[in-house]
């Protein structure tokens, strides 16, 4: 049997209402991104930051588990996060956790989305999800 499992844990979230001095503080964003993600158990491989004129940000991190972004929108005081994790050792939901502690007083909607391979389940050509049975 493989050691590998075709599953994983996709965390999206819009945050929203973040005071000024917040989401225009990149490092306190980054920071708080880094050590989410060693909270998680992901292994960083590399990351990647584009900034935008007039304000804002994309920074991409690339995990040995799949990824980490956030794309951040300072003249609407919000930001997009996202994280997926191959498998079930890493829980990419204390990524978004410290990123919000970290922002301080702000708005969220969080998504969890369990991916792959579940028992009990058949998965059509269109991806449609019928359950087993």
């Amino acid at each position: 049997m493989s050691e590998f499992q075709f599953s994983g844990r996709h965390v999206v979230a819009d945050v929203y209402d973040i005071a000024p001095e917040a989401i225009n503080d990149t490092s306190l964003i980054m920071r708080s991104l880094e050590a989410g993600i060693r909270r998680s158990g992901a292994t960083v491989c590399g990351s990647q930051m584009k900034h935008f004129e007039p304000s804002g940000f994309t920074a991409l991190y690339l995990l040995s588990e799949s990824h980490v972004s956030v794309h951040t929108y300072p003249e609407e005081r919000s930001l997009f996060f996202d994280a997926f994790t191959c498998g079930e050792t890493c829980r990419p939901e204390l990524i978004i956790e410290e990123l919000v502690a970290a922002l301080g007083d702000c708005e969220r909607h969080v998504q969890i989305l369990d991916r792959g391979e579940e028992p009990g389940v058949t998965r059509t050509d269109f991806g449609v999800i019928q359950l087993a049975g």
